[in-house]
């Protein structure tokens, strides 16, 4: 199944910078009409701007989905400004690099409050949206959740958190005509890595790269999609041999 993103009104959260940024300058390119959102409003006036000039058409909408009332507000806002949701993508995500063992309770609920939980408020929102226009609801778990790296537990249970409950949720929609399309990024030149020290020596590609396999994702129709082939491959060897996959992860680890 094929899905023609031109004129679709679609929403994304983590529009400010690195993936979710380049998402809306990929967007722009299939004609899609954007709500973007992020807590950094001027961030977003910038990334609106960028879009305009490739001849896309957005709008900023500030939110901060780790607060229910923000995010009701937000998808309400962009349901208005754009005549309701045809796709929704949760983008925002914060990262902890931190061993298990360090790791304090509140890492958990801080990364979960945005990752996971943040994911869940963005989605419940816009399911009545959605479920209107038949859409797409894309959400973003991680290759860790299929290939694990040490000192990064406390993200990777989050993104094992969003996988799980987009899973039961595509088997909750069955028959509803929404769509939920889970994607694994692999490890992307962001921001976000320079809080990844453990990360620094792996294979990884550019927001825009990572995009553009997003992108593609949804226009294809389908339901998971990772957006590059070397975490696959590992993966399979997590799946397969667990130790040897552990054996491969020491080569990118600091000494």
């Amino acid at each position: 199944m094929k899905y023609d993103l031109r004129g679709k009104a679609v929403v994304l959260t983590g529009a400010s910078r690195g993936i979710g940024r380049a998402v809306a300058l990929r967007l722009a390119e299939e004609g899609a009409r954007m709500g973007l959102v992020a807590r950094d409003e001027a961030k977003l006036k910038d990334v609106v701007a960028l879009v305009k000039a490739k001849g896309g058409e957005a709008t900023a909408i500030a939110c901060d989905v780790t607060k229910d009332d923000s995010v009701k507000q937000m998808v309400s806002r962009a349901a208005e400004l754009l005549g309701g949701i045809d796709v929704f993508m949760n983008i925002a995500g914060i990262t902890l690099e931190k061993s298990i063992e360090d790791a304090e309770p509140e890492d958990y609920r801080r990364v979960f409050e945005t990752n996971l939980f943040g994911t869940v408020r963005c989605a419940r929102a816009a399911l009545p949206h959605l479920k209107k226009s038949r859409g797409v609801l894309v959400n973003i778990a991680s290759v860790i959740v299929h290939a694990p790296f040490p000192r990064l537990g406390v993200y990777a249970a989050s993104k094992w958190a969003v996988a799980a409950v987009s899973h039961t949720l595509r088997q909750e929609l069955h028959g509803t005509g929404v769509r939920v399309l889970i994607i694994y990024p692999t490890v992307v030149k962001t921001d976000m890595v320079d809080e990844e020290p453990v990360l620094a020596k792996t294979p990884s590609q550019t927001p825009e790269e990572c995009a553009k396999e997003i992108v593609n994702a949804i226009k294809k129709g389908k339901l998971e999609s990772g957006t590059a082939y070397l975490p696959k491959f590992l993966s399979a060897v997590f799946a397969i041999r667990p130790a040897w996959a552990d054996i491969i992860n020491r080569f990118f680890l600091p000494k």
